[in-house]
């Protein structure tokens, strides 16, 4: 069965779904893991800039083996122009637009930008087009095909989000949502730290739940995670934790504490630290019929 063989998406209006008002709940959720953050970025920084870096390592790190990449490159044609919201430093962007035509990628960190750019030349890619701006003032023109990657966490509104990425898109929409949170493995050290349960992420199930309400009937693909976390040694691995755990960088109250929980869970695998098999992922996507 093809990805696309499924039945018409119906224009955009809401559906009550088991009596839940889908978009209040998202919303709750989104603003509730705000309202449990504990750390922050310096003033003036974005907390996307601060892990540009890190995102760029895992771009040049990110092969045609990934899922996303894949299932995206397998209905994608030479000739689209394709939209990528959220781009970060280009970890999808930039294989897909190996293959197609044109990328236009909305991304407002100045540092995710700073690192797409940058990678975008050392592959010679001169077919991607940087936007920076937020999605929700972005102007764009409509694209054969538009996605998002692991963003909407983040996104209360989460409603005109995919309204504006459904218009945007003439034949096809892709998202990429985590199931479960990334963070898995470590909620018992946030209670633990934090003295309460971190609140829930808004997950896949409660996007395809969001979706029907909006009357879009979107396939549902499980797929592994898209990159699994390694780190080349356990203060690598201890350091992430800290940042997974809302705790500031140079904040070191909790290492014993973390380093033997999390020493006690990671393996290694060809000369490299990692968790075991993380949360699944979802390819969510509809066709415009």
């Amino acid at each position: 069965m093809s990805i696309f063989d499924l039945p018409p998406a119906r224009a955009l209006r809401p559906i009550r779904a088991g009596g839940v008002d889908w978009p209040a709940y998202w919303r709750a959720m989104v603003e509730a893991r705000e309202a449990a953050r504990h750390a922050a970025p310096p003033a003036g920084v974005s907390r996307w800039d601060v892990r540009a870096e890190r995102f760029a390592f895992l771009t040049r790190s990110l092969d045609d083996a990934d899922p996303f990449v894949t299932t995206l490159k397998s209905v994608l044609h030479a000739e689209d122009a394709v939209l990528d919201v959220g781009a970060g430093a280009g970890r999808y962007s930039l294989p897909v637009a190996e293959t197609v035509r044109h990328v236009t990628a909305v991304e407002p960190s100045a540092g995710m930008r700073a690192q797409l750019a940058r990678a975008a030349t050392e592959r010679g890619l001169s077919n991607v087009r940087i936007v920076p701006s937020s999605w929700e003032v972005a102007e764009v023109e409509p694209h054969d095909a538009a996605f998002v990657a692991n963003v909407l966490y983040f996104v209360p509104d989460v409603v005109r989000f995919i309204e504006k990425l459904d218009r945007s898109a003439r034949r096809a929409c892709f998202i990429l949502h985590r199931v479960e949170e990334r963070a898995t493995p470590l909620l018992p050290l946030w209670e633990t730290i934090w003295g309460e349960p971190r609140p829930p992420e808004p997950g896949g199930l409660d996007l395809l739940n969001l979706l029907y309400f909006l009357g879009i009937r979107a396939d549902f693909c499980l797929v592994p995670l898209d990159a699994p976390a390694r780190y080349a040694s356990l203060e690598e691995a201890l350091a992430e934790a800290r940042r997974l755990l809302d705790l500031v960088f140079d904040d070191h109250t909790h290492d014993a504490a973390i380093r033997a929980f999390v020493s006690g869970i990671l393996v290694e695998r060809n000369g490299l630290l990692e968790y075991p098999p993380g949360p699944q992922m979802a390819i969510i996507s509809w066709e415009k019929r």
